[in-house]
């Protein structure tokens, strides 16, 4: 995972930003407080990790969600996950536009 790499090499997120009651993603940034990336949480009974080195995620901000001020991101990716409700939506729209990324999953056997 990036983000295994990123914390080796001393790189820090901010705190969650939530997106809605089971999706959230920090910002990593570098030690020149540098934005370098991106871990979506979607948690819920099986939970899935993705990380985005953050030119990924401005495509995914500039193609998917058609609008690349942070400011906005929030309320566009709620917007974009009530309006596209499948599980994997999300994995599906980076993939359509070829946006990398590394996942993780960790499934409840319960």
């Amino acid at each position: 995972m990036y983000s295994d790499d990123w914390l080796k090499l001393g790189f820090q997120h901010g705190e969650r930003i939530k997106v809605s009651t089971v999706v959230d993603y920090v910002i990593w940034t570098d030690s020149k407080d540098c934005d370098i990336g991106v871990t979506v949480h979607f948690e819920e009974a099986d939970d899935y990790h993705y990380d985005l080195p953050i030119e990924e995620w401005m495509k995914f901000l500039k193609k998917v969600l058609r609008n690349s001020n942070v400011e906005k991101t929030s309320n566009l990716f709620k917007k974009f996950l009530y309006e596209n409700n499948d599980m994997f939506a999300f994995e599906d729209a980076l993939d359509t536009y070829e946006i990398k990324y590394d996942k993780i999953a960790f499934f409840d056997y319960l």
